[in-house]
């Protein structure tokens, strides 16, 4: 369907509807799923760190058939790596009513998830939510005015106190289109925050990816022409563009490692990983990836990420 263009955007990601939104912003590959891949839970994001279940690498999962009915589940390494890592049974997530989760990091004693609250059918706001214990509450997000509809993405925790968060979305309260991305950020367990903008001009192919390399910040914005622009921010200190990559493709994922950071990218189907120093600088070179599928960064485990294809999860590493 032909809809205007009253920003002068090409290549938007123009949706109707809250849950195609969030779809939107959850967007992977297409995938072959064998029959026996059809119980698997579709990998929303991935987590390790939270004391309240004692640092262990947890996954936020959705039913694969109503991209609903999430639940967090340990994952946990088998004795063969290549038939994959096992999940365990639900366990208890007490998510707000209408809200659709997106990303999660530990902090502490809590856990973060990022995502929309759905006010109406064609309405989502960006949303946090801080898991305690055994209770979940929305945390006051400054979402900026220029995001009237949207989804809060990427999440990092950095340092021992602060967080960052991705917020993306449009002015129009009824559209879901993604056109501008914003940097929000606390250094005080999310007591206060600090906003920025980002992106704009921003559409299909867009994305946003956070880590931290200690108490440094690093963020990849990808836009619609699949360029990617690299930014980076040392305490108290203002976020820096860094490089811009052309081509770079879809990120999925940012991992930071000993001594680098990689970006992992969906780039025309295929998976593709670009490694900067911790300042953001581009490296000569990555090796060749052969990772398929979607990737996911586990924040609170530097050098570690998942690889999903829909049948099996592989935790891989830097190591």
């Amino acid at each position: 369907m032909a809809v205007p263009e009253p920003l002068g955007l090409t290549r938007r990601t123009v949706l109707t509807g809250a849950a195609a939104l969030l779809a939107a912003g959850t967007a992977g590959f297409t995938v072959a799923r064998p029959g026996r891949a059809a119980n698997l839970p579709q990998i929303r994001a991935a987590a390790a760190g939270w004391i309240g279940r004692g640092g262990e690498l947890l996954v936020l999962t959705a039913d694969p058939a109503t991209e609903a009915d999430y639940a967090l589940r340990l994952l946990k390494a088998t004795e063969n790596p290549e038939s994959g890592a096992e999940l365990g049974p639900p366990l208890p997530l007490p998510l707000p009513s209408g809200f659709h989760p997106h990303s999660m990091a530990a902090l502490g004693s809590d856990l973060w998830i990022t995502g929309a609250t759905e006010l109406a059918p064609d309405q989502a706001r960006p949303a946090l939510v801080r898991l305690h214990e055994s209770m979940a509450a929305y945390v006051a997000l400054p979402v900026p005015k220029t995001i009237r509809s949207g989804i809060a993405t990427g999440i990092a925790p950095v340092g021992e106190r602060g967080l960052a968060v991705a917020v993306e979305g449009c002015p129009d309260p009824h559209l879901a289109v993604i056109t501008c991305a914003h940097l929000l950020r606390s250094a005080d367990f999310g007591r206060t925050w600090t906003e920025r903008p980002l992106a704009t001009g921003l559409g299909e192919g867009y994305g946003t990816v956070l880590t931290s390399h200690g108490e440094d910040l690093f963020v990849a914005v990808g836009g619609g022409d699949g360029a990617q622009t690299i930014h980076t921010a040392r305490p108290r200190a203002p976020l820096t563009r860094t490089a811009t990559i052309g081509g770079a493709g879809r990120p999925m994922a940012a991992v930071a490692a000993e001594g680098h950071v990689s970006v992992f990218s969906d780039h025309h189907g295929t998976v593709t990983e670009s490694r900067f120093t911790t300042a953001g600088a581009p490296l000569e070179a990555a090796p060749a990836c052969a990772c398929q599928g979607e990737i996911h960064a586990v924040p609170g485990r530097p050098g570690t990420w998942l690889e999903t294809d829909g049948q099996t999860i592989h935790i891989r590493g830097t190591s």
